[in-house]
């Protein structure tokens, strides 16, 4: 008698863009509830299961993973034949199961069960005891006895599935992560350090040396301006002389322009060789007058 998809047990909700599921599946508003029995195929992009129990798995891009959960749904067992997946939730007692092609793993609680897998072509098994694993992964070989187990902290590699070749790593068991595009940039070189460039010498030292640019050179100051000294008082210069005639001679002054002033004056000298240098003066001629009254 078939068991209708309302009496399996439900694993959890699926959240993936691209992923397919293969099986009894339920769909709920946020996502795809998976049934027990049902197979998640992840597309270009990881999927998601988070777990009804708490935790999730994570399907790493173009894996194939199966889970059944048992009757009560405390335990799980997961199959895988190639591909990555990690593991991240927590655990009672019990103990969840992988299957790989060659070897099985046993996942015990109590405590977090932090574990990364990857399974190639060839056989090869990578099993990564991620940082919040608390317990030690035992692993045997589906047609033989022998067992191994991976302690926290430890990253082993199984060659083609076996345990008798089992080699430590530090690579990395579960999804691929993107490395991040950085672009070069060249450094900054200081002026001062840069080495001298070689040149071709000039054939014409002038031809080759840039014309200078044209410079302006502005500038502000006071700017004084004098002027010539201001000339002599021509005002009229009126002389009343006592004679023994008793005459009142009244002299009319004689107004001189002013002299010409070369570009370039001379410096002055005092005023007693002034008056040597110039006997024709005002006195002189009136030096010249009483010598013609008097005669």
């Amino acid at each position: 008698m078939a068991v209708s998809a309302a009496a399996q047990q439900s694993i959890g909700e699926l959240y993936a863009t691209d992923a397919s599921v293969k099986g009894s599946v339920i769909l709920a508003g946020s996502g795809t509830s998976v049934l027990s029995g049902s197979s998640i195929q992840a597309g270009a992009q990881s999927a998601t299961l988070k777990l009804d129990r708490g935790g999730n798995v994570l399907v790493c891009e173009g894996t194939k993973l199966a889970v059944t959960s048992s009757r009560t749904g405390r335990e799980l067992l997961f199959s895988l034949n190639t591909g990555n997946l990690e593991l991240n939730y927590p655990l009672g007692t019990e103990a969840d199961t992988l299957l790989t092609p060659d070897l099985r793993l046993v996942l015990p609680g109590p405590g977090t069960v932090h574990v990364a897998v990857r399974v190639t072509a060839q056989g090869d098994t990578c099993v990564q005891s991620l940082p919040w694993n608390v317990s030690a992964i035992t692993i045997s070989e589906s047609m033989g006895d022998a067992t191994y187990q991976v302690k926290p902290d430890e990253t082993v590699v199984f060659q083609r599935g076996h345990l008798n070749d089992a080699v430590h790593s530090q690579q990395n068991c579960g999804c691929p992560r993107s490395t991040p595009v950085e672009v070069a940039k060249a450094p900054t070189t200081p002026a001062a350090t840069l080495p001298p460039q070689k040149t071709a010498p000039p054939t014409d030292v002038a031809a080759a040396r840039p014309a200078p640019p044209d410079q302006h050179l502005a500038m502000e100051a006071p700017f004084v301006f004098h002027g010539e000294d201001p000339a002599s008082d021509l005002g009229p210069h009126i002389a009343l002389l006592r004679l023994e005639n008793k005459r009142v001679v009244q002299l009319e002054p004689v107004v001189l322009p002013p002299p010409i002033q070369a570009k370039k004056q001379p410096p002055k000298q005092p005023a007693t060789q002034e008056a040597k240098k110039q006997p024709h003066g005002f006195f002189s001629k009136l030096g010249t007058f009483f010598a013609s009254i008097f005669h």
